[in-house]
């Protein structure tokens, strides 16, 4: 019964995921205590591997906001808590879900994701670490996992089964589903499982904020939120963030963080609202519009408002929905304004490029172009100016020079899926059909991807001269390799 379990997730979550869009409901995948008596001990490459079939699956569900800028944001802001927390080695996976509800969630692995909407819902950067500190908190103190291993009567297919209930009913848009699943199953168990629930929410609060003080945030972000969303509860009645259902805010719940925060802050800290935080705000707000003219209209009134000196990021965002609209002149001269304000900073200086390679005129173009050549001299590590660069060559036709710099990049830093991706897409415009995939099986495997890894080599194999035996052993190595990985974690499933 308990083998092949990774099976059954990989199985159940594509039902889930793949199905439907993907809207989760949940902080964590919360089971009962049911199904065939043998308890499970999930060692740490078993939690590895859960984390990264759910990574997969939700990079495959299309939901997730496809902006670099923004991702790498979000990833950063997480991983400054991971570096304070109690396990800095734990790997994660952080995503923005492209969805208005108010809602997050974590599970084994290390897999958190953020919905848009919470981010928007949010007004300091700390509001919003508030909400990653205790999500990276359940993962920290191992609460799925730990309610896998108490579940002295659970089966493996029937929790895969539960897994499979609770996200297609919130892939639907509609809790009941899962709820039902849940509650239909085993009352007794249920009751068990809340109370084992509220337990781990007080814990990820206290152990949260501790992350959060260590950061350097502040610690009155986690109970502002969680005031903000109350107020948000009392005025919207039934249709309450779907943050609350999974993390229910209480009076006490308020004081207790209120109070745990007065402890941290000593009164001698200066927390600021970061631009940083506040820009990619105000990018994904226009990212995330659906109506580009009431878009354009909000931040023009904002922008209107407030000095450009003071409230950058309301011109920023007027300058964006311009953009979005295709009016790039007008986005220009605004954005212009903001370069010569702080020609350092990298997300003025890409939207002013993409803006000028966009109005399509020659001198503009090159403006862009010349734009991004200095500012990623200048920045050489720099991972989202590089990519960006390196899309607006490929934009312009000069493939060699896309590839070269992403080549560069590649050999000086840190592996990254996008410079392969991008990599693989410059390499095909190019005509250099087996190194693109060989790239992109380098993307496929940094994205947890084995099979698919796999399959790119074996077609970059076909692609490859007899007489090449370097780039032919090179292939068969590394396809070696990624087939070991995934006989390893298979042999581990099945000692389960």
């Amino acid at each position: 019964m308990k083998k092949h379990f990774i099976s059954y997730l990989k199985l159940y979550l594509s039902i889930a995921l793949l199905s439907q869009p993907f809207y989760a409901h949940a902080n964590e995948i919360e089971l009962p205590d049911i199904g065939a008596s043998a308890s499970v001990a999930l060692t740490p490459l078993m939690e590895e591997q859960i984390g990264r079939e759910i990574a997969i699956q939700i990079r495959n569900s299309h939901q997730v906001i496809d902006d670099l800028e923004i991702n790498e944001y979000l990833k950063n802001l997480g991983y400054s808590l991971v570096a304070n927390s109690d396990d800095a080695y734990q790997n994660f996976h952080f995503f923005l879900i492209g969805s208005k509800q108010i809602n997050a969630f974590a599970t084994p692995g290390g897999v958190v994701a953020v919905y848009s909407g919470l981010f928007l819902t949010t007004d300091t950067e700390s509001e919003l670490a508030s909400v990653l500190g205790h999500e990276i908190a359940h993962v920290t103190q191992r609460h799925l996992a730990r309610s896998f291993e108490k579940a002295n009567q659970l089966s493996l297919p029937i929790m895969a089964g539960m897994i499979a209930g609770i996200l297609l009913g919130a892939a639907g848009g509609d809790g009941s589903i899962g709820a039902a699943a849940a509650i239909g199953l085993s009352a007794a168990g249920q009751q068990a499982q809340i109370n084992y629930t509220r337990a781990n929410e007080k814990e990820a609060d206290r152990v949260g904020m501790k992350y959060l003080s260590r950061s350097g945030y502040n610690p009155l972000g986690m109970p502002h939120f969680f005031q903000k969303l109350a107020r948000k509860n009392r005025y919207i009645g039934k249709n309450y963030p779907e943050f609350l259902r999974t993390h229910p805010i209480t009076i006490n719940r308020i004081a207790e963080a209120t109070q745990r925060a007065e402890q941290y802050n000593t009164g001698k800290q200066h927390f600021k609202n970061p631009l940083n935080y506040r820009l990619m705000k105000a990018k994904l707000r226009v990212l995330s519009s659906d109506n580009s003219s009431a878009i354009t209209h909000y931040y023009q009134a904002k922008a209107n408002d407030n000095d450009i000196s003071v409230h950058p990021e309301y011109h920023f965002g007027y300058a964006l929905a311009l953009f979005k609209r295709q009016s790039y002149h007008q986005a220009i001269t605004i954005l212009q304004k903001l370069y010569q304000s702080e020609p350092q900073n990298t997300s003025y200086t890409m939207a002013l490029a993409s803006a000028y390679i966009a109005s399509n005129q020659k001198t503009d173009i090159k403006k862009g172009l010349y734009l991004l050549d200095k500012a990623t001299k200048n920045k050489a590590y720099d991972l989202v100016l590089t990519a960006n660069y390196a899309y607006a060559l490929m934009q312009t036709g000069q493939y060699k020079k896309s590839i070269q710099l992403l080549y560069a990049y590649d050999r000086d830093n840190f592996k990254h899926p996008a410079i392969y991706k991008l990599l693989s897409q410059a390499l095909g415009k190019d005509k250099q059909l087996l190194k693109a995939h060989i790239a992109q099986a380098s993307y496929y495997y940094l994205n947890g991807m084995l099979s698919a890894a796999v399959k790119q080599l074996e077609i970059a194999k076909k692609l490859t001269p007899r007489q090449d035996f370097y780039t032919l052993s090179s292939l068969d190595a590394k396809k070696h390799a990624y087939k070991f990985e995934m006989e390893q974690y298979q042999l581990e499933a099945d000692k389960q």
